[in-house]
Formats: structure tokens, sequence, C-alpha cells
């Protein structure tokens, strides 16, 4: 592989591997930026293969200041094509009369829709822009509009539907004159299938007289997925790479003819595990015939596409854009017939550029990442424009405003990681290798957690906290940034990777299996100690501050909140979710004690909840408050008889939760509601951090505790019905809490 070269005008390099032709120019433009703030690139080596391009560059500060929100634009000879950065679908709306759009990773992951995605169909649709989705997905358009009903889309939103599973379902199905299959394929009764171990039997069953056929006997190949395998009738067993090669093998020595429901060489979250298209691809390497591929980049199901729009009105002439996340399907596809097309960073190609996949919140790739990538794409891969996501405007923008504060009110202290969520059919066995249904890397940690959703609320909050030098600890800081989040005072370990969370969950149980890797040491009392005017002010500051702690990092969450206790304009809220080294010193220099339900009996040896808050109160005299949560059975607080005028039972008239006061031995009691679920439940992860920022939210407010109670409620079951721990864009801020 021969190195690519690319020389700024003004001495800045950029290195790496690519395939490219020689010569080619790449320009920085923004959208509707004039002339003038154009730069160009020359690329001066030509590589073959393309791989992931490693970025050296320094910019020079004035002409990295104009550019910074301009991204940029490929250019290349003889014939000159370029690459525009947009900040959202608004920017181009105007200049085409339809859209088709691509499914997994631009709308939706499979588990989830993408709301700024869904935002923009609803944007497109008032504005008469008529959506044809075209997907590569080997499933029949009935299964894929099922998902779309169960992720909330809504069949009012898009036109019609293009799958390459239900085109080649059509093409096994049709008569002879109707389907473009080769007649060797027409005719073959005897048929084997790699299929996707989901949908393979309905799909199979809706192709008799065919039948499923051993690699000995069969007359034709269907690959549709890298799962299972039916050699029987419709029959079909699990199967995984080593079957699949077996097969193969024989199947390439009969010259067996082989349709590909599926061009997709990997899979849609960037995961390298096979495809049908590396079925195909190995297949030739074995030396059996060329595949006949259905799906995208192959022009047939573009053309297709056109004429779902064609058939529901849209003149023949009509200006159509593609809107894709793959340069190799989407791009490459859309541009053989003449489309324009936008290219989305936050899908297939999120590790190459840097950023985190969908559906966590898009953030934009660096100019370095961003030109690198760009510069290595052919021709036929370039897009006509480039974006974060499927969203209207800028998604990485209207995140409250916390920097424009010239300090945070609150600081969480604690835990920052990744939860890198595994779905699998069912626990393996010792030994034994399975296959995920859903990959996800999510932000996860409580103090991260409590710190994202109370920044989605609108309080200006820090988190200090440290992570890992390495490109996880970097992924875990922009995901904070991009939800509001100051991030200033998180440590970077040049000694410790990044904490990570591997969560297994059982689809037939419903269970979750958790396995944590710590890092390598926790923070240090000087490293928390270092940050404590820049979180807190002078001492003498009059601004109000709270302090949350989750327990990590313990001795220097000790330190700060032993420097910080004797400050009159500090609260300390504390996060007791278990038994962890420094409890019980937190527990004592805390002012507000969360817990959750199991927690009271743990720490008191107390049984009854009553008993373990007031065994709490009783053994943490400096609390003035205790709240438990109680999952669907909502929440409980637990105060000292001081704080009295703070309950007001009745404050939550015209809401669907209900607050009852009360009282056990010298202390008084409130209890609330969980709040009424709008949709089902996706995940309980973060529900407990969650709900801890919107009671902290409404308390810096000077909310009474049964309004901040019913915050807390709001809002951890506005996660529930969002995959990992975070809130997400989508999140609407209760307006009961301001108007209190």
């Amino acid at each position: 592989m021969l190195p690519l070269s690319v020389v700024r005008e003004h001495g800045a390099v950029v290195s790496g591997t690519a395939e490219t032709t020689q010569g080619r120019t790449v320009i920085l433009r923004h959208f509707g930026k004039p002339q003038k703030q154009r730069t160009s690139w020359t690329l001066l080596a030509a590589g073959t293969a393309a791989s992931a391009v490693q970025v050296v560059s320094h910019w020079h500060r004035r002409k990295r200041a104009c550019a910074s929100r301009g991204y940029v634009a490929l250019a290349s000879n003889p014939e000159q094509h370029e690459v525009t950065w947009i900040d959202g679908i608004s920017d181009i709306c105007d200049r085409y009369d339809a859209f088709i759009l691509d499914l997994w990773g631009v709308v939706h992951n499979g588990a989830v829709a993408f709301p700024w995605a869904v935002k923009a169909l609803e944007e497109l649709k008032a504005r008469g822009k008529p959506v044809v989705f075209l997907s590569n997905s080997s499933r029949r358009t009935s299964t894929n509009f099922a998902t779309l009903e169960r992720l909330g889309i809504s069949r009012d939103l898009y036109v019609d539907m293009i799958t390459s599973g239900e085109e080649a379902f059509h093409l096994l199905t049709a008569g002879k004159e109707a389907s473009s299959l080769p007649s060797g394929m027409q005719q073959a009764q005897k048929l084997l299938t790699f299929g996707n171990n989901s949908d393979d039997v309905k799909y199979l069953e809706g192709l008799v007289p065919r039948s499923g056929s051993p690699p000995e006997e069969a007359e034709l190949i269907l690959a549709r997925g890298c799962a299972s395998m039916c050699t029987s009738g419709c029959d079909v067993r699990k199967a995984d790479w080593d079957d699949i090669e077996a097969a193969l093998s024989v199947l390439a020595e009969r010259n067996v003819p082989m349709i590909v429901a599926n061009p997709d060489s990997v899979r849609p979250d960037g995961d390298d595990s096979p495809m049908p298209g590396r079925i195909a691809a190995r297949y030739v390497e074995l030396g059996g015939p060329a595949p006949y591929f259905v799906g995208k980049p192959y022009p047939d199901v573009f053309e297709s596409a056109l004429s779902c729009h064609i058939s529901a009105g849209l003149s023949k002439d009509a200006r159509v854009c593609m809107i894709g996340d793959s340069a190799w399907h989407d791009v490459r596809g859309a541009r053989r017939i003449g489309l324009d097309v936008v290219l989305l960073s936050s899908g297939v190609h999120a590790k190459a550029l840097g950023v985190p996949q969908a559906p966590t919140r898009p953030s934009r790739p660096s100019i370095e990442r961003s030109e690198a990538f760009l510069g290595a794409l052919s021709h036929e891969e370039a897009p006509t424009y480039f974006t974060t996501a499927m969203s209207w405007q800028d998604p990485t923008s209207g995140v409250p405003a916390v920097a424009a504060r010239k300090s945070p009110r609150v600081i969480t202290c604690g835990l920052a990681c990744v939860d890198i969520l595994l779905s699998i059919d069912k626990f393996p066995e010792p030994d034994d290798k399975v296959r995920t249904e859903d990959c996800a890397w999510l932000g996860g940690g409580n103090a991260a957690n409590t710190a994202c959703a109370l920044a989605r609320l609108g309080t200006p909050t820090a988190i200090l906290s440290m992570v890992g030098n390495d490109a996880m600890g970097k992924g875990i800081i922009n995901e904070l940034k991009a939800d509001g989040v100051i991030t200033d005072a998180i440590v970077l370990a040049p000694d410790s990777p990044s904490a990570c969370t591997s969560i297994l969950v059982d689809q037939q149980t419903v269970t979750r299996t958790c396995i944590n890797t710590p890092m390598s040491r926790d923070m240090k009392t000087e490293e928390a100690l270092a940050q404590l005017d820049a979180l807190f002010g002078h001492e003498h500051s009059e601004e109000a501050k709270l302090l949350h702690l989750d327990c990590r990092h313990p001795d220097a969450a000790v330190a700060l909140a032993g420097a910080v206790r004797h400050r009159q304009n500090v609260l300390i809220t504390m996060d007791a979710e278990r038994p962890r080294p420094g409890l019980e010193e937190l527990l004592q220099l805390s002012d507000v004690i969360f817990c959750n339900s199991r927690f009271p009996a743990l720490w008191t040896g107390e049984s009854g909840v009553p008993a373990g808050l007031q065994a709490i109160l009783d053994r943490c005299p400096r609390a003035r408050f205790v709240v438990m949560t109680r999952g669907e059975r909502g929440s409980m607080l637990m105060c000292r008889a001081s704080e009295i005028d703070n309950l007001q039972a009745d404050a939550l008239k015209g809401l669907p939760v209900t607050c009852c006061q009360g009282s056990y031995g010298d202390y008084l009691t409130l209890t609330c509601d969980a709040w009424p679920l709008s949709s089902e439940i996706l995940d309980s992860t973060g529900a407990g951090d969650v709900f801890i920022a919107g009671f902290l939210h409404a308390l810096v407010e000077r909310k009474p505790f049964s309004v901040a109670m019913a915050t807390g409620a709001y809002t951890a079951t506005q996660k529930l019905s969002r995959l990992g721990a975070r809130l997400g864009p989508a999140f609407d801020r209760p307006t009961f809490a301001s108007e209190a």
C-alpha cells in the first residue's frame, strides 16, 4: 500500500493510506460560504485499497478559526467534484423535490429511532417533500414496515419502501418475462439459503415450491445473512462462519450460481462480523461463479425507489437527493444513476471519523479527520454533501447553553465511563461462541449520567472525574460535551485505560450480566483539590453551589467534600448506591442522601423501609433528608421536622402523580407516585441517576420537595423509553418544575 501525502498550501501535512488517483484536490468549503474561504489540498501520491487514514496535521490558528465551521469539499481531476458541508437537511431542502433515504444508521439502529431523524422526516412532510426508504435489509418490506411502526415512525412520514430482500424475493417468484435473473437461476428449484436466523422461515415459505437443499444438491444459493442455513425444506438451523465456509467450498466446486439479497460486507454499525457481501467475496475466492447482487450500490434498486416516487405523483424530471451513511453503497449507487447524495458521519463510518455512532447524540468530526476521510474516497464514493446526521438543523447545537454561564451551579464528582451493550439470544455456555443481535457503545457512570441529565434540564453542570488519556476517554469527554456538561475538570490519566462496563443482555431471559473494567487507579486527592477554586469559586463566593457525589474515587471525593463542607453556600448530596470504600466518611459529610430500596436494610441492618431510612438519618446527623427510589412504586423521602415547610404535598395539583405526607417517629415522610408510562420500557439503565438529576434540578431552583420528587419521576420515565443511561436530544423539559 503506497503512502498518501496531502500538502496544504501553508504547509500542514496529512498522511496515511488510501485508494485514490494522483492529482485529486480536496477543497474546504462550508455550505453557503463565499468562494474566498476555500482552501485547496492536492493528493501527491496514489495508493490502493482504502484503510483508515491517520491524520498528522497542524493548523495555522488564523486559518483554522475562519474554517472552524467549514468542512471539506473534494475535487477530482480532470472533472472537479465538490463535497459541501451542511449543518442539516434544511440547508438543501429547497433544492430538491423528493428524497430517498437509507434506514439503518440514518433513521434507526433496529432498537431505537433517532429523534433528530424523526423530526427531519416531519419537517420534510410539512414542506411536501416525499420520502422513499431504500434499504439493503434482506427482509421483506412487510417486516420492515412493522419495525418502523414499533419504533414509532409513522407510516404517513414516507411514501414507500424498497428493500433488497423484497426485490430479491420478487426476482425469485416472478415469471420468466418479469424477472431479470439469468434463466438458470429462474429454473432452479433446489435452494441453499444462508439466512439471518430471524425471519428465514417466513421468507422461505413464500418461495415454495423451491425447497431447501444441501450443498451437494443445491441448484441455487440465496445469501441473505450469516447466522443460519437452510438445507432441507424450510427447516433453518444456526450456522457460524466455519459452517458457511464448508458449504461454500462444496458449492464452488459444483459452480452453483448465487443471488445476494444484501450486498453489505460489514454490519451497519461498523462491526467487522460477516455479512452476505462477505459470503459473496469468499465464494469468488473459492472459485465460484460471479454472484448476482440485489441492492445498493446496484442501479436496479435505485430505479425502483424512483419508480415509487413517480407512482406517487412525482414528475419524472423531479430533483431527487439520496441520504445515506455508506460511501460504498449509498453514495456509489446514487452517483451511478446521477443523483446528488448526502453522506452522514454518524453511521457506518463513525469510527473512521472519530465520532460516536447513533443513537448517541451526533457530534461533529474534526476537520482533520473529515479531510483525511473524504480525501481517501474514490471519485465515485465522493458525496455531494457531508453532515453529521439525518437532522433538520445542526444536531450539535441547541444544547442548554451551560458554557455561556460564568460557572456551574451543580458539580458532580464520580464515575464517567462507557457502557458496551451486547444483546445476545441467550447467555453462552463455557467455551461457546455467540454473535450479538445488537451492539451499542453508550455513555455511562453514575455521576456522568446525572450530569448529562441536569444539563439537559437546563441546570449548568460540571463534572469532576477521571478518564484514560486514550480514544475511549476522549469519546467519553466528547459525549459529555455534546450533552452540555462542562468537562474542564476531567483529569486525563496517562497511566490507566478508561473505565468501561460490558453489559450482556440475554434476550431469552430478559436479564443483564455486567462485567466491569475499572481504571487501574482512582483520582488522587491532589488532582481533585487542584480543581477546587475553578469549580466552586473563592472561599467567600456568594454564588450557591451543589456538589453531588457517587462514592467513586473515594479519597478524592472525601477530600473535596471536606474542603467545601464549611462553605455556607454549598450543599453536598450523595448517591449511596451500595456499600463502597469511602461510603461511611461521605455519608457523614452529606446534606442529602439518595439511595435505592435495597440500600437502607443493607447498610443499617434494619428491616422495613421506614425503619431503614430512620436509621440512616439517626446515623448521619448532618443529613437533612434521604430520598429512596422504588421503581414502579415511585419514591419516598424522609426528613427532619425542621424541613416541614419544604414538603408541600399539595403542590402537584393537575399532575398525574400524587404526594402523600406522613410521619415516622420523630421524622416526616413524603411519598410520590411513579410517573405514568407513555410508552413501553426499553431500558432501565441509569433511571436512578436521571431521577436524582430531576430532583436536584428542582432543588437548586428552590422548589418544594413534592415538586422535586415529581420532576425526578417525570425525568426518569422519559429515560425508560431510550436505550442507555442518558436522556438524549428528544427530551422534553418538565414545564411544571419551573411553574410550581
